[in-house]
């Protein structure tokens, strides 16, 4: 039964923005299981409305994920507490804002927020491209990878070192350290000071343009004091070392404000 619903597990993410319709024989492939087994997953998952067969044979996510996440969102407390801030942040000081949380190895914005294009204009916001920033604006729902971004910093100097340790032998911290002991005495570091900056904060790829601004984030912290989340503020402004500290202030305390959110709404409940 659980090999059973793990292999769901890794049926259901396979299917993402940019691959969302599958077949049995890519999928099989792809997962490096049998057709037989690929077919079964798939066809159960249909039946049960998480996918939907379309054309071809072949297969999207089906109508029913939606309602499930309709509920998580409307049932979450994060998503709830977090709304307000985020929605402020964006509307009053031209920022674009995420809230980031851990879904097993990888990182889901659960809220996301772009200022309104007067007032990102207001604060001299740039248009850049995308991969020139490390923590650019993405979409709810999004999964990202444990990268070098401010956001994901945060959230992986929250795991225990043993899942630290297991994350990076197995490929999965796509972070500029070189070792694992650089790693470790980076994320101690920002448990220590409180907040993190992006990793490529004055430094940029070959053949990139220097980014015009940096995200920050800070942890949101649930009633027990562990770390349910991060959020994360892109800067409007130039990178300078001024410039991050004001983000890092905000960023603290927007992240302040959420997590007291939660103490109070779990003290309600």
């Amino acid at each position: 039964m659980l090999g059973t619903l793990i292999r769901a597990g890794d049926v259901l993410d396979l299917f993402t923005l940019e691959e969302p319709e599958w077949g049995v024989t890519a999928a099989a492939a792809r997962l490096g299981i049998g057709k037989s087994l690929a077919h079964e997953a798939l066809a159960t998952l249909a039946e049960i409305g998480l996918l939907r067969r379309v054309a071809r044979g072949r297969y999207r996510l089906g109508w029913r994920t939606i309602s499930l996440a309709s509920v998580l969102m409307q049932s979450s407390g994060l998503a709830a507490c977090a709304k307000p801030v985020v929605r402020q942040l964006a509307q009053s000081r031209g920022i674009a804002v995420s809230v980031v949380a851990w879904e097993r190895d990888r990182l889901l914005y659960v809220n996301c927020r772009r200022p309104a294009a007067n007032l990102a204009a207001a604060h001299r916001a740039a248009v850049v491209p995308a991969e020139s920033l490390v923590s650019a604006p993405r979409r709810a729902g999004e999964l990202a990878p444990i990268d070098g971004s401010a956001a994901a910093r945060v959230l992986l100097a929250s795991r225990p070192q043993a899942e630290v340790k297991a994350l990076w032998e197995g490929g999965c911290v796509h972070t500029r350290h070189a070792t694992l002991d650089a790693l470790a005495g980076d994320l101690a570091a920002i448990r220590g000071q409180g907040w993190a900056a992006d990793a490529s904060t004055g430094d940029r790829e070959p053949g990139h343009e220097a980014a015009s601004s940096a995200g920050v984030a800070a942890p949101i912290r649930d009633p027990d004091g562990g770390v349910a989340a991060a959020i994360c503020l892109i800067s409007p402004g130039p990178p300078g070392e001024l410039e991050i500290r004001r983000t890092a202030l905000l960023a603290v305390a927007a992240a302040t404000r959420i997590s007291q959110a939660l103490r109070a709404a779990g003290a309600a409940a």
